[in-house]
């Protein structure tokens, strides 16, 4: 926390400037205040989320939420209505006041019957993890959940979110069955593990909040952040693909390499310039386009650790996907075959998302 210099007189004001929840900043006391309130709070809820997982422990990716794991506390507007029924009550008590009695009463019973009803929106919803499509590092991964309800319970007002982000509604309440997408940031490539999920609503009066927390036992996959377009030189025949250009040979002519003649070559393939030069019959092995050698993008040949590593190769196959060309990729202890296409960059994406990380993280 930065310290506040001395002040020279007594109207001298600390000139800290905090920053907010909301992304403003704010200087003075009253932010140092709220500064310190919101740390206290953000304390209260990493135990709270600590205590709930060894309390409920991991939970899988389908799964029914009981009345064992949903807490209900007081709003802010609870406990002033709170307050208001018992300086209410305590008026009614000290006039013997019988219709100060009755509405604290009908009003005490609207209380617990908020409490009642927010208990059963979240008691027995069923959740599903539907998982998300892979991203690159940096990018926002949109995990999906599948909420169904086949008890047919009113319920409205349901949120979710993730620790420090802004929460998603769930949608119209009618439905039986709804989709909800919440977006979680990532940093880095790799299998990325899903923080706590919260279920949490204020209906229907807001006297009360009822949430529950899930834990999901899910990984998902984030591909490496590829190096920017045309920041990595591709092989010689990884360029000569992506043209259309075949590797000339100082002959002039089209062929990557050389080999003896064999009865059936086509007279078309004959090198006849190596023929008149009193070299023999020789045939050149990649005449055609078709069986040129595909370019081999190496884990070895390239600089640095293994992000940076994992960014070059990342583009490199992107650019040959774009190209239409096949490819080959080499990483440490395996090999993708060459192929080409979309299917085959998600394949190599996904190797190079846990390439040269730890055990523990591949």
């Amino acid at each position: 926390m930065p310290a506040c210099p001395a002040p020279s007189n007594r109207r001298a004001r600390c000139s800290t400037r905090w920053p907010s929840r909301e992304g403003r900043q704010l200087s003075g006391p009253a932010a140092a205040r709220r500064f310190a309130t919101q740390r206290l709070r953000d304390r209260l809820a990493e135990r709270g989320r600590r205590w709930a997982l060894r309390r409920q422990g991991r939970d899988p990716a389908r799964l029914r939420l009981s009345s064992s794991r949903i807490y209900i506390l007081p709003t802010p507007a609870g406990m002033a209505f709170a307050v208001l029924l018992v300086t209410m009550l305590a008026g009614a008590m000290n006039y013997n006041n019988n219709l100060g009695f009755a509405l604290g009463f009908v009003l005490a019973g609207l209380g617990i019957a908020g409490i009642y009803h927010a208990h059963g929106i979240l008691d027995g919803l069923q959740l599903h993890c539907l998982g998300a499509e892979p991203v690159f590092a940096g990018e926002l991964l949109r995990v999906r959940f599948l909420l169904r309800d086949e008890a047919g319970v009113d319920r409205r007002e349901l949120f979710l979110d993730w620790p420090g982000t802004a929460p998603v509604a769930a949608g119209p309440a009618a439905l039986a069955s709804r989709c909800v997408e919440l977006p979680l940031a990532t940093q880095r490539r790799g299998w990325q593990a899903l923080p706590a999920l919260r279920l949490q609503t204020r209906a229907p009066l807001g006297l009360v909040r009822a949430w529950s927390w899930v834990h999901i036992d899910s990984r998902q996959l984030v591909y490496p952040r590829p190096a920017p377009a045309g920041s990595v030189q591709p092989p010689a025949a990884a360029a000569a693909s992506s043209t259309g250009r075949r590797p000339q040979s100082r002959d002039g002519d089209s062929f990557a390499g050389l080999r003896p003649y064999r009865p059936g070559d086509t007279p078309r393939r004959i090198v006849w310039r190596r023929y008149l030069r009193g070299t023999g019959l020789v045939v050149g092995e990649d005449h055609d386009s078709e069986t040129q050698a595909p370019p081999c993008f190496d884990w070895d040949a390239m600089a640095g650790h293994s992000d940076a590593r994992a960014a070059r190769l990342a583009r490199l196959v992107i650019d040959a996907a774009a190209a239409g060309v096949h490819w080959r990729l080499r990483l440490p202890g395996s090999e993708l075959g060459s192929a080409g296409g979309q299917r085959h960059l998600h394949h190599c994406l996904a190797r190079l998302a846990v390439a040269g990380l730890p055990a523990d993280e591949a």
